[in-house]
C-alpha cells in the first residue's frame, strides 16, 4: 500500500512538473506571438503612413504640375514678399482649380508653399513637426478624394488647438462673405475666394507681423 502511495505521489509530481513546464512554454510562446503580432502591426502602420505621405507628395506635385502662369486666374502680378527666408505656407484644399489658383498666386509672390488635400493631412503635417508660418484651410472637405472625416474648417481648427504647443496662425479660405462668423470661431483671419494678390497684401500682415512686400514694376 505504501508503495502504491509512493508511486502515485511520484506520478503526480511528474505530471505537475510536466504541466508546469508546458504552461511556462505555452506562456512564452504566447508572449512571442504577441510580440510578432505587434511588430507586424507596426510594419502595417508604417507602410500606411509612408503610402499616405507619398500620396500627399503626389497631390502637391499634381497641383503644381501645370506651371505658375496657368495656375492663376488673374494674370496681374504686382507684388512679391521681401526677405531672405520666405514664409512657408501649408494649403489644405481638395479642389484642383481652387487650390491651383491659391498656390499659384502665393508662389508667384515668392512664398514657399506645400499643398495637401484633406483636413487630416494638415493635422498629420503639424504632428510630424513640419514647420509652417501659416496654414490656409478651405472651409469644407466634403469632396476630398480620400473622404476626410473632418468635413469642415471649424472641426479642423478645434483639432489643431488640441495639439500641444500649436501656435501657427490659421486662415480660412471660403466663398462665404461672413467674416465675423469665422473670426468668432477662432480663426486668425478670413479670406474670400477667389484669392488674389490684393487680398494677400491686405490680410497677411495681420497674422504675419514682420511680413513686407515690394511692388513689382510693370513689365
Amino acid at each position: 500500500m505504501e508503495l502504491v502511495v509512493v508511486v502515485l505521489s511520484v506520478f503526480i509530481l511528474i505530471c505537475f512538473c510536466y504541466i508546469s513546464e508546458y504552461g511556462t512554454k505555452t506562456k512564452t510562446k504566447i508572449e512571442e506571438l504577441n510580440k510578432e503580432i505587434e511588430r507586424l502591426n507596426k510594419e502595417v502602420e508604417l507602410r500606411d503612413v509612408y503610402k499616405r505621405e507619398v500620396e500627399r507628395i503626389e497631390f502637391d506635385k499634381e497641383v503644381k504640375s501645370i506651371g505658375i502662369e496657368k495656375m492663376t486666374i488673374s494674370n496681374k502680378h504686382q507684388y512679391r514678399v521681401i526677405g531672405k527666408k520666405k514664409p512657408k505656407i501649408l494649403i489644405g484644399d481638395y479642389n484642383l482649380q481652387s487650390v491651383r489658383n491659391t498656390c499659384g498666386v502665393l508662389m508667384r509672390m515668392g512664398f514657399d508653399v506645400d499643398v495637401v488635400e484633406t483636413a487630416e493631412d494638415i493635422i498629420e503635417r503639424v504632428k510630424s513637426f513640419m514647420h509652417y508660418d501659416l496654414i490656409i484651410s478651405n472651409n469644407e472637405y466634403y469632396g476630398s478624394k480620400h473622404k476626410s472625416k473632418i468635413t469642415n474648417s471649424y472641426q479642423l481648427l478645434n483639432k489643431l488647438k488640441e495639439i500641444e504647443d500649436f501656435n501657427t496662425p490659421v486662415i480660412v479660405l471660403t466663398v462665404s462673405d461672413d467674416r465675423e462668423k469665422f473670426i468668432s470661431y477662432g480663426f486668425n483671419e478670413y479670406m474670400q475666394k477667389i484669392l488674389d494678390e490684393e487680398k494677400v497684401i491686405e490680410v497677411f500682415p495681420k497674422v504675419l507681423k514682420k511680413i513686407k512686400f515690394e511692388t513689382i514694376e510693370k513689365q
